[in-house]
């Protein structure tokens, strides 16, 4: 995969989790957005998951 193709394949891949107003990509770099999406993806993770625990009920 060339930079370009590469870049474009991280960018779609983070605009899946990113809410508006989307970050300036063109600021960043392909380790900075790859970085971002796999934050973006923890944390979807540990938040929407099936298991539920005590704690978690009294978080709010």
């Amino acid at each position: 995969m060339n930079d370009e193709s590469e870049r474009k394949a991280l960018i779609k891949k983070d605009q899946e989790f990113s809410t508006l107003p989307r970050p300036n990509y063109e600021k960043m770099t392909n380790d900075q957005i790859r970085k971002r999406t796999e934050i973006m993806e923890q944390t979807f993770k540990v938040l929407f998951s099936e298991t539920d625990d005590e704690e978690d009920d009294n978080y709010l």
